[in-house]
């Protein structure tokens, strides 16, 4: 995404909106952590927070195609929020794997595929 394509404005509602979307991604990452008490529910979590971003994201593509935006933002900034959350997900899942190899002490990749998304509790692939 060109952010000289965003009005003034338009950039303005984007940081703003990035900065909260951030703070709350690391509240849910520092709640996971501190809640989660096995390694199987962690990983559980975690696999299924990246699938339901995968869908929402999807969905939000579509309504894109289709021409479909919410009321009184513009193609472009749609665009930008859906990649300025893809960016901090992406940043998300990073910590994510960091804080579950200090808290257990292994890769979260024992539980999940190696696509980070598939489960594979137990070596069997869910």
């Amino acid at each position: 995404m060109d952010k000289n394509t965003l009005t003034s404005e338009e950039q303005e509602q984007l940081n703003d909106y990035f900065t909260q979307v951030q703070a709350g991604e690391m509240a849910q990452i520092k709640d996971l952590i501190e809640n989660c008490n096995s390694a199987y529910q962690f990983a559980k979590t975690h696999s299924t927070y990246i699938k339901d971003w995968e869908k929402t994201k999807q969905q939000s593509e579509t309504k894109i195609k289709n021409g479909i935006l919410p009321p009184g933002v513009s193609n472009n900034l749609y665009r930008a929020i859906i990649d300025t959350t893809d960016e901090v997900i992406q940043q998300k899942l990073e910590r994510v794997r960091d804080a579950f190899q200090v808290k257990f002490g292994e890769s979260i990749y024992n539980y999940l595929g190696p696509d980070g998304k598939t489960k594979k509790f137990f070596g069997i692939f869910g």
